[in-house]
């Protein structure tokens, strides 16, 4: 484990179809996104055999914490992440020319790559994410594609998932503009539809202007407790709504399991009997509803 050396020269095992970027968003936050996306990847690379890349575009980088933790990269992540270097992580991405002498180049993926296993990758996040400003022409915007699509990085990963921020935000643009398809986390309460009407709004208003072609593929209800009469009706009155039909809902969803949010072991799903058994369910629902797209 640890950082990249020359690793990017082959291509991904056994497969010919390119693999799919997946957005993890919401306009709202709370939603269990981090925890869905991580554990989504997470049991499709140990336990379906698959090759997955996780991007980190929320300034909180929630994914790249848990991520560096559980595979004991903290000192390494941490002293890259220091001031002035900042050399493993995804504002790399985002730099821009300061002087007419100093040209930025677009990094390479051994440059900023981080190997977490034999099936799992991470391009970390980083809190100066807050400082990415949008700029007039919409370059910025452009980069993590430019990035996934410059260096084949869907022919060296089955699946690229992003864990997006719940804001509207260049880096927010920059993760659906690169995607092929996005998920939806959603918690059930009575201001749950809020965050995925403005989420239609971006995705439309990047249709308009880039003609991105996203997909859905789903809402995936979280950590879900009791489903009382009250809840229930919650449900009922959120699964009315237009934009909840055309967008899609998975059938499985997850419960919530109290050591999954607060327990020693960290927060990935598969560690944890109840959760396990979840997001096996959510990734067996997962790859059908890819497939069913790519057989269209």
């Amino acid at each position: 484990m640890g950082y990249y050396g020359n690793r990017f020269m082959s291509v991904k095992a056994g497969g010919k179809n390119m693999g799919n970027v997946v957005s993890f968003i919401n306009m709202k936050g709370g939603v269990g996104k981090t925890t869905l996306c991580i554990g989504i990847g997470e049991y499709l690379a140990n336990f379906c055999d698959k090759k997955i890349l996780f991007i980190d575009l929320d300034p909180q980088f929630n994914t790249t914490q848990s991520l560096v933790n559980e595979y004991d990269l903290e000192e390494e992540y941490l002293n890259d992440y220091s001031e002035g270097q900042r050399s493993k992580t995804v504002m790399r991405l985002f730099e821009t020319q300061t002087t007419l002498a100093r040209k930025v180049d677009m990094p390479s993926p051994n440059d900023i790559i981080v190997n977490l296993n034999e099936r799992m990758d991470l391009l970390p996040g980083s809190i100066d994410l807050i400082l990415v400003e949008s700029d007039k022409d919409g370059t910025k915007a452009k980069k993590v594609n430019r990035f996934i699509r410059e260096n084949s990085l869907q022919d060296l990963y089955d699946f690229i998932f992003i864990d997006c921020p719940p804001t509207i935000s260049v880096y927010t643009d920059a993760a659906l503009i690169a995607s092929d398809f996005y998920i939806v986390p959603n918690r059930i309460d009575r201001y749950s539809i809020l965050g995925i009407k403005l989420l239609k709004q971006v995705i439309d208003r990047l249709d308009d202007n880039e003609k991105i072609g996203i997909k859905p593929l789903g809402i995936i209800y979280t950590m879900v407790k009791d489903l009382t009469q009250k809840t229930m009706q919650l449900k009922e009155m959120f699964e009315r709504d237009e934009i909840v039909k055309e967008i899609g809902l998975f059938k499985n969803m997850t419960t919530f399991v109290n050591d999954l949010l607060v327990g020693l072991q960290g927060n990935i799903s598969s560690k944890y009997k109840r959760s396990r058994a979840d997001i096996s369910s959510i990734c067996e629902e997962f790859i059908e509803r890819i497939e069913s797209y790519e057989s269209e």
